[in-house]
């Protein structure tokens, strides 16, 4: 079964099945009462809304009427991994894991850990997007997109998109600014108007800093973007914590935070910048490079690190990580043995993501899934479209923190395009 999206709206089809005249008489006959009593059972998992929405339009709208209510507060949902997937098969080794629907560049795939199905999703660039945008990552289930309109690298145009509602909306311009490495929102766009985005600049094409940009606010400089004040770090990751404060790790462990919180008119405050101190030996061991992320997880900051074993010319699925939590108050980074109630989802170019594994049982606790793509023998470019793409394996493998033990979860058996669209973790939100 593949799902497809409308630019218009989202919509499941069914490749085997159509509706018949009579069948769509009887669903638009049904009470709306009864409707949203069957949205609201089926609210647990986004891709039932879905299909509950593809079955005649006065079912679309009682689910839409249900979702964008003021009093609808979204379950916990498992993730999805996006992938650009190329009709390009792999060796037979991993026929245990699901085969994704033919894709193209105009589509998408979403694998599901919950169900552990692959999804298609029409992406529709020529008419959504200028060109292939790449995305950055995403946010409260938000994507965020990038796209250039000249050859120059700092005129970058980024669009927020989401995936299942398919509503989008256009940043404004950076102008004289190196393009953006990293983003996260506040809030959800779907529920809050008046939310924040901040990015951290590619450090490569410019000098390093972090801006911020507040949709829906009044003040001069709303529809503007705005440098964080003392943002001068060259930074790794940041995250939202506390409704509203803004850590910012740089590359040497330290921590920046700035209260976002009544900033309506107003500029973020920093109120805290310092060097937790760590003990250097809990990061030990043969490696090609780190990574490094900030991740908010059952109301504390952690900090985690990954380290590439070296293993000679085999890297697949060869990682170590380390987490510590922020100590405040004794401002110290302290190692956390065991990720209690909670997994951790990683993914090279994205902020990290925590979820209970107490409302989403079929994650396995202490554990790290992390997205990963390699090169599969000497199949590393081919050339598609009119020019050259890399063309990787992904697939998700999973860390435990106890056993320093990575096995693999799910790999693609098709190769998957990483030129214009990195793999991602994505919570849906309709």
């Amino acid at each position: 079964m593949a799902m497809a999206c409308s630019t218009e709206r989202r919509r499941l089809t069914y490749s085997s099945t159509t509706a018949t005249a009579a069948t769509t008489k009887w669903t638009d006959e049904v009470p709306p009462e009864l409707l949203g009593l069957i949205v609201k059972k089926l609210a647990s998992n986004v891709v039932d809304i879905i299909r509950f929405e593809a079955v005649c339009s006065s079912w679309n709208r009682a689910a839409r009427l249900y979702t964008s209510a003021p009093y609808y507060t979204q379950l916990p949902q498992y993730p999805w991994l996006m992938l650009l997937i190329l009709p390009i098969p792999i060796p037979d080794k991993w026929s245990w894991c699901p085969k994704p629907p033919r894709i193209d560049h105009e589509s998408r795939c979403f694998f599901s850990l919950a169900e552990n199905k692959v999804y298609k999703m029409d992406w529709k660039a020529s008419q959504d997007f200028h060109g292939y945008g790449e995305c950055l990552g995403s946010s409260h289930g938000w994507v965020a997109i990038r796209e250039f309109k000249t050859m120059i690298l700092s005129q970058e145009i980024v669009h927020l998109f989401n995936p299942i509602s398919r509503q989008r909306l256009t940043l404004p311009l950076r102008p004289g600014k190196a393009s953006t490495a990293k983003f996260v929102l506040s809030s959800n766009p779907s529920c809050n108007n008046n939310f924040v985005v901040v990015v951290i600049y590619d450090i490569s094409l410019g000098p390093p800093g972090i801006a911020f940009y507040q949709h829906g606010r009044g003040g001069g400089n709303a529809a503007a973007w705005t440098d964080l004040e003392g943002s001068l770090d060259h930074y790794s990751d940041i995250v939202f914590h506390n409704n509203g404060q803004l850590f910012a790790l740089s590359t040497n462990h330290s921590i920046q935070v700035w209260d976002f919180r009544n900033t309506y008119n107003n500029y973020p405050t920093k109120i805290m910048d310092f060097q937790p101190s760590m003990n250097r030996n809990v990061l030990d061991g043969p490696m090609t490079h780190h990574k490094k992320w900030l991740v908010e997880s059952m109301g504390e900051i952690l900090f985690v690190e990954r380290q590439w074993l070296w293993l000679g010319s085999d890297t697949k699925g060869a990682a170590d990580f380390y987490v510590c939590k922020l100590n405040i108050a004794a401002k110290t980074w302290e190692k956390v043995q065991c990720l209690r109630g909670c997994a951790l989802f990683l993914v090279r170019n994205q902020s990290a993501m925590s979820l209970s594994t107490r409302e989403l049982p079929k994650l396995e606790e202490n554990s790290i899934y992390y997205a990963e793509t390699y090169q599969e023998g000497d199949l590393n470019k081919r050339k598609l479209h009119g020019g050259w793409s890399e063309i990787r394996v992904g697939g998700v493998y999973k860390f435990n923190l106890e056993t320093k033990v990575a096995k693999p979860y799910y790999i693609t058996r098709e190769h998957v395009d990483t030129s214009y669209s990195k793999p991602i973790w994505i919570v849906p939100s309709p």
